[in-house]
């Protein structure tokens, strides 16, 4: 016999590592409900709800980084292939021999180097960009917390729908008799 009663809300993961499971809320617990796990939580023992947007600074953090890395090779890349053609080239002309011509092909790998350091700089710079995306984006965050417990469901950007869920949570554990 089923005494939760009838299910008074209800938010589906469509995206983030709860994609495909779903929160259902009924008169007396809160139900989290995958294809391969089922969780319920009965509102007595909910302490508090929070939701809030958090913008991802770990993520904007590495994006300043790596678009200072990819300006740095940037800038980094014709110095250094200048000077290693020129050291190549004055070792070829001082004379043909063994060592000469072995350091001679060092510094001619090291200008190959040099010349793809500003491919280097956009895969760097691209990644910095998309970094930043995702954290400008963030999450949306409804963490449940129990005594001695807590629960974080995240939804990647701003989600007016896990609010309203979470609105409707909180009422219905003020309503809750404890």
């Amino acid at each position: 016999m089923n005494d939760a009663g009838s299910a008074l809300t209800r938010f589906d993961f469509t995206s983030g590592l709860q994609r495909g499971s779903h929160l259902t809320l009924y008169p007396t617990c809160l139900v989290h409900r995958g294809d391969s796990h089922l969780e319920t939580m009965p509102l007595a023992t909910i302490t508090s709800v929070r939701v809030s947007y958090e913008r991802g600074t770990s993520f904007i953090g590495w994006c300043i980084a790596l678009l200072l890395v990819a300006g740095l090779m940037y800038l980094a890349a014709a110095p250094l292939a200048g000077v290693a053609a020129g050291a190549a080239s004055e070792l070829a002309a001082a004379g043909n021999h063994g060592v000469a011509r072995s350091l001679a092909g060092v510094f001619r790998v090291v200008e190959g180097l040099a010349n793809a350091l500003p491919l280097g700089a956009l895969v760097a710079a691209l990644a910095g960009i998309a970094f930043g995306v995702m954290g400008w984006l963030g999450n949306t965050v409804l963490t449940l917390t129990f005594a001695g417990a807590e629960r974080v469901f995240p939804v990647r950007g701003r989600n007016t729908s896990l609010l309203d869920f979470s609105e409707a949570v909180s009422e219905r554990l003020m309503q809750a008799k404890r």
